[in-house]
């Protein structure tokens, strides 16, 4: 009884240990879904069910169970898809499992009898420390480097998810292949291949990780470069437009002359009904009713003329009240990312729909920040039951980013944003704060 009350206390320190690791890995990668008194109270019945499973110290069980009560964990306490938590829970399996069997090893190519029970609680502290330090390190290193290259946008691609699973896998088969090198006593030949075997595996997913990586670059830079086209092709329309309206305004004020000459040889004639009929035919004219110059902005402006068109073209009604200056403060790239996305979404939402309508205000706040207000119809509930933004189009898996990108803008202007939907109206409403001072 001596023997076994520390051992269990130092499982249970291990357990604590690798339960922070693990919030301090979800921490810094995804948005928690719940309170976090609930994610602490779920991490700790994972961990004492995970513990509860160590104790029969079958190393298949300690395994499995450590991969399903992770998943449990990520999957329901932040906003994560399936694949998603799978691949972390996975990933994070196969680096503690890998940092204790790389230290066991070592431990055991000095200590021939680890499992001595007279200095089984020393050797076990021994193990623990270095190997719980290099499971730490390392999934902060994952962490930051799966931050800093934005692959949690990537992480929903199903696509990327299976190609990450490979080097998953061939880890997996890493800690088999170190495994057996540990518990059967093999001829020194092929101690040597099995580690060159090792080597030449994780060499070649980590050139499978760059190659990877580079196509990512060139992806985001492919559709950077259609973000730029699109951009340029409205522009294009938009000025086309404009020169056209201008044409039919120069030809109606030509034709002003003869419009006066008309009205006075009526006012002659004492007719104020026909006069009073002829002015209100030239007001009630296209060409004099017609402005697609809604804001100072040309980019804003060839944003929102495109955004008329589509409304025209299914009987939306858009409303839109935009201050002089307002957005000046923002980069061509930026305010592209966040009207077009804001706009279209708009638009999809109220499309089919009667009477529907989209309402755009874009006013100063305090001098320091714009507040960007936007109302459209919106036929049902656009989030989940996590309170996520979900996708109306049918094709899911390629779309969905026009959020991400909107969320990119407004951290980047140290903005704040609200989003709601109201059931009693059937509108969806975007309030959005950014900083002139961010930047």
């Amino acid at each position: 009884m001596i023997f076994i009350m520390p051992i269990q206390i130092c499982y249970i320190i291990i357990y604590i240990l690798e339960g922070c690791i693990l919030w301090q890995y979800c921490k810094n990668l995804f948005i928690p879904s719940h309170t976090r008194r609930r994610q602490i109270a779920v991490l700790s019945f994972c961990y004492v069910l995970l513990f509860i499973a160590s104790l029969p110290q079958n190393f298949a069980i300690n395994l499995l169970a450590f991969l399903t009560l992770n998943f449990i964990y990520i999957f329901f306490m932040y906003e994560t898809e399936f694949l998603t938590a799978f691949f972390h829970s996975f990933l994070i399996t196969m680096i503690m499992t890998l940092s204790e069997l790389g230290f066991f090893s070592i431990l055991s190519y000095f200590i021939p009898d680890f499992y001595n029970n007279k200095t089984y609680f020393q050797n076990v502290i021994a193990l623990t420390i270095p190997s719980k330090l290099l499971y730490f390190a390392l999934l902060q290193y994952i962490s930051q480097y799966i931050k800093k290259k934005k692959t949690r946008e990537l992480a929903s691609d199903k696509n990327t998810l299976f190609l990450n699973i490979i080097p998953i896998l061939s880890g997996f088969i890493a800690i088999v292949l170190a495994t057996v090198c540990m518990y059967v006593h093999l001829p020194l030949y092929l101690n040597i291949m099995i580690t060159i075997s090792v080597i030449l595996l994780l060499a070649i997913n980590v050139f499978l990780v760059w190659f990877h990586t580079a196509i990512q670059e060139k992806n985001q830079k492919f559709l950077e470069m259609q973000i730029l086209l699109q951009k340029e092709s409205a522009a294009v329309n938009y000025f086309d437009a404009l020169h056209k309206q201008d044409e039919k305004q120069k030809i109606l004020i030509h034709d002003i002359r003869k419009h006066l000459s008309s009205i006075a040889e009526l006012n002659e004639k004492n007719e104020p009904q026909k006069v009073a009929s002829y002015i209100h035919e030239i007001i009630k004219s296209s060409d004099l009713q017609t402005s697609v110059r809604i804001s100072d902005n040309d980019l804003l402006n060839t944003i929102i003329f495109k955004v008329k068109q589509q409304c025209t073209e299914f009987h939306i009604s858009l409303i839109t009240d935009v201050r002089a200056g307002c957005v000046d403060f923002l980069s061509e790239y930026d305010l592209t990312a966040l009207f077009s996305n804001l706009l279209d979404n708009a638009v999809d939402a109220a499309k089919n729909i009667p009477n529907s309508f989209i309402e755009l205000n874009i006013s100063a706040h305090n001098h320091d920040s714009i507040v960007i207000s936007m109302v459209n119809s919106c036929k049902k509930d656009p989030f989940t039951r996590s309170h996520r933004l979900t996708s109306t189009k049918k094709d899911k898996q390629n779309h969905g980013y026009g959020m991400k990108s909107i969320e990119r803008v407004i951290k980047k202007y140290n903005g704040n944003s609200r989003f709601y939907f109201n059931q009693e109206s059937c509108t969806f409403h975007a309030v959005i704060i950014l900083s002139f001072n961010s930047i």
